[in-house]
């Protein structure tokens, strides 16, 4: 991991997206009824946002039928994804 230091953005970390997947995926099974869930982070982006993050966001939860209703899944996974948009940046 290394430190994104672009000019006039927050500090990230710089991590592969294998890494990010594994991070959302470990966030979420903390919570309990979560834990058969898999999630995917979403895309990089060409350029950094105007937070300077530079993937979407739009994370995929890959799931089995006993997992908890999509919007539960999708409202659970909504600030785990927020958080780790503002600690860290894709690798290229």
């Amino acid at each position: 991991m290394r430190s994104d230091k672009r000019r006039g953005t927050p500090r990230r970390t710089v991590i592969s997206a294998e890494q990010l997947d594994r991070y959302l995926t470990n966030e979420l099974h903390k919570i309990p009824g979560f834990a058969g869930i898999t999630v995917h982070a979403g895309y990089r982006l060409r350029e950094p946002d105007a937070d300077g993050c530079n993937w979407s966001g739009h994370a995929v939860p890959l799931h089995g039928v006993r997992a908890p209703p999509p919007e539960v899944i999708a409202a659970t996974l909504r600030p785990i994804v927020q958080n780790a948009r503002a600690r860290f940046n894709l690798s290229e």
